[in-house]
Formats: structure tokens, sequence, C-alpha cells
């Protein structure tokens, strides 16, 4: 795998504007944006703009090119966003980047401010002059709203949604173990401490039961996860990516797991990989 596919497979611990945390992969944003909520969010926001008309654009330039010109600044800003993005979760860091999602945001808002007021004073032959202040001030404020707005009541559900989106083949398998049962889907890593079990869900809260993980195994479909050291074994819909650190392999995921992977079953873990996940990474960090 290239340093971009491991960036974009890489975990993501993002902080709003209030220091809310939402776990996540670039990967993950394509699937995000195709969300009928997300559409529907960015629809709003983009109509509620043109309404307001926080620059004036529309004394200078007629309703259409105002749309135009919006659109094109959606664009600018997603692609800035994300190369922004892209470019902290490709630096060469072993612990999953901590990102202030206003500090990218506020990056991005001011190429695109530059973009759009170039082409709205283009558009106008001359006759719209940029207004710093209060104009561009306050839409920086508007902006971040709406950032805040979707990052903490739109992302989590959504988020929520394309992860509960499970391969076919495991959809109504079980673990059960003593008298206890949970959905196959609903676990994304299980892992031994001596006589202990502590299993990983992918929404609520780890639980340690008493258990031995040879016990558990024997009863899981060879494509419903991999076992990379015996002590752990991580589920196909977590997602896991192969990752090397000099020597040492590791297995991460984007819901915080970060697994060793024992010297005997690189092959194996590789050849899982390559049927059921992400094919292995060549980058050394």
């Amino acid at each position: 795998m290239s340093p971009i596919e491991q960036a974009l497979c890489r975990e993501m611990h993002t902080f709003d504007a209030l220091w809310h945390e939402i776990h996540l992969t670039l990967r993950e944003i394509p699937q995000i944006f195709a969300r009928r909520e997300a559409v529907v969010f960015l629809c709003l926001a983009g109509l509620t703009l043109i309404a307001l008309d926080p620059h004036d654009f529309l004394d200078h330039i007629t309703v259409l090119e105002a749309l135009f010109v919006w659109a094109c600044a959606d664009v600018i800003f997603a692609l800035v966003y994300f190369m922004t993005l892209l470019g902290i979760a490709m630096l060469p860091t072993k612990t999953a980047p901590k990102i202030y999602l206003p500090i990218p945001s506020t990056f991005a808002f001011t190429v695109t401010t530059i973009f759009v007021e170039s082409m709205i004073g283009t558009l106008s032959l001359g006759e719209y002059t940029p207004k710093v202040w209060p104009d561009i001030m306050a839409f920086v404020v508007v902006a971040q709203l709406f950032e805040f707005l979707f990052v903490r009541y739109v992302l989590p559900d959504v988020l929520k949604a394309i992860r509960a989106n499970r391969p076919q083949g495991i959809g109504g398998r079980s673990l059960q173990i003593g008298d206890q049962t949970w959905p196959l889907t609903d676990i994304s890593a299980i892992s031994s401490n001596q006589h202990y079990l502590q299993i990983d869900f992918l929404d609520a809260e780890p639980l340690s039961i008493r258990a031995r993980i040879s016990d558990v195994l024997n009863d899981l479909p060879p494509e419903a996860g991999v076992q990379p050291h015996r002590s752990w074994w991580v589920a196909a819909h977590a997602h896991p990516s192969l990752i090397s650190e000099g020597r040492k392999r590791w297995l991460i995921t984007p819901y915080g797991h970060k697994i060793p992977v024992a010297r005997g079953r690189i092959d194996e873990v590789e050849k899982w990989l390559n049927t059921h996940g992400v094919p292995e990474s060549n980058t050394t960090s």
C-alpha cells in the first residue's frame, strides 16, 4: 500500500470547536458526503448563504451567477480541506493524529475566500470591492457555525450508519460466551489477558469476561476476522490495515486499535488482508 493509501486508512482523532471528539478515517469522507443527511445539510447551508448574501454579491451579480460561485466555492473548500487533512495524516507520527477542525477549515476558508472574491470581481466587471470588515469576518463566524453544527449533530449519525453496513456473509452470525450472546457485527476486536477476554465493540464500552480466546476463535468463520497474535483477534468490518514500524508489524483500525502481528503470522495476515481487508503497507514509519 502506498503512503497515500495508508494515510487514507489511518485513524484520526478530530475535535470540533468545543473539543468534542470524533474518530474517523479519510476513506470514510466520500461515504459521509454520499449520505442523504449530509447532502441535505449542505444544500440547506448553501441556500441559507445565498439568501443571507453575507458578501452582498447579489448587488453586483445575478442569482444564477451567485449559485455558480457558491458551487465552485464548495468544491474548492472541500478539496483544500481534504488535502490538508491528508497531509496531516501522512505525517510520520506513531500515534493517531489529533486535529482541531477549526484550524484546517480556517485555512480552507481563506483559500476559498480569495478565489470567491476574485471571481465576483471578475463577474461584476470590477464593480465589487471586498470588505474585510464586517462582511468577510462575519462570514468566518457563519462558516465555523455550519461546520460545528455538521460535526456535532450530523456526522455522528452518518458515521454510525456507514459503519453499520457489515459484510453480508456474517450478518446473521453471533458470538456466544457462556450465557451471553452478541451479534458478530457489533464486535471490533477481542483480546486475551490471562484468564479473561476483553471484547471491544463498535459503538459500546468494552466488556471483560472470563474465557479463553482459543475457545472463542474456534466458532468464528475465517472471513469474519483475523488473528494476528495469539492474544488478539480483529474483525474484518473493523477495517484493519497493516503497517510497518522498523522490523515490527502492526494492524491498526479506525477504532483506536494497534495490534502487534507475530512474526510467524505475517504471511497469514497478509494473505487474509489481500482477500478480506486492506492490503499490506510497505511503508516504514
